[in-house]
């Protein structure tokens, strides 16, 4: 059982029916896992749904150095809805990108849950909703931007958050290539190529600064 006043507080049960939120608060369990450790992997038996508290999950499809990043769910971010309904095995493996707490809520309790209460299936209707727009999305965006374009969105993205103008990747060229749907060594070959022409310049290992951000932004 988890308090019912953490769940009010995450995006999903934002307005949602007091009662609905009681009945899930009553089978939620606390679940925390290291940076890199599994959630659920791919193949395996729906489990329950899963709601993230802290940290980070990113949702991986394939192996080693072919998976790519289909979804990434921080606080508020949910995950296991389509094959807990379906009644497949999980399509795809979900890793802590960092130490990470989630909220399980198991699968023969939910739907004991959604028995009694309709407002618990419109909340579950509501994030499936949400899941589907935004893999469509990420479907348009790779389909229609060269690998080259998406690096340099993301490159954009870094230098924005970076607070003395240097930026850094914040994770490996292994995972950028995952975000971005291709391989590390495309990443790697990009990167050395930006900085060839001098749209970066290294401040050190894995550290570069944007001398005209106008150069960067011209080929997103």
């Amino acid at each position: 059982m988890v308090a019912p006043e953490l769940l009010a507080r995450l995006a999903p049960f934002h307005g949602a029916d007091p009662r609905a939120i009681a009945a899930l608060a009553a089978i939620g369990v606390e679940r925390r896992v290291a940076a890199g450790e599994p959630l659920f992997v791919a193949g395996g038996p729906p489990l329950g749904w899963f709601v993230v508290v802290t940290g980070q999950v990113r949702v991986l499809k394939g192996r080693t150095a072919r998976a790519h990043v289909l979804h990434t769910e921080g606080p508020g971010g949910t995950l296991g809805e389509m094959p807990l309904f379906a009644g497949v095995p999980y399509p795809a493996t979900a890793l802590a990108a960092e130490p990470t707490c989630c909220i399980v809520f198991p699968r023969a309790e939910l739907e004991r849950v959604l028995d009694t209460r309709p407002a618990v299936a419109r909340i579950l209707l509501a994030r499936l909703a949400r899941r589907v727009a935004v893999l469509v999305d990420r479907l348009d965006e790779r389909s229609a931007q060269p690998v080259g374009v998406r690096l340099a969105e993301f490159l954009l993205r870094r230098h924005a958050a970076a607070g003395d103008g240097v930026l850094t990747l914040g994770c490996t060229q292994q995972e950028l290539a995952e975000e971005l749907g291709t391989v590390r060594e495309v990443v790697s070959r990009g990167l050395r190529a930006l900085v060839r022409e001098g749209v970066l310049v290294p401040q050190g290992p894995g550290r570069w600064r944007v001398p005209e951000v106008a150069a960067l932004r011209a080929r997103g």
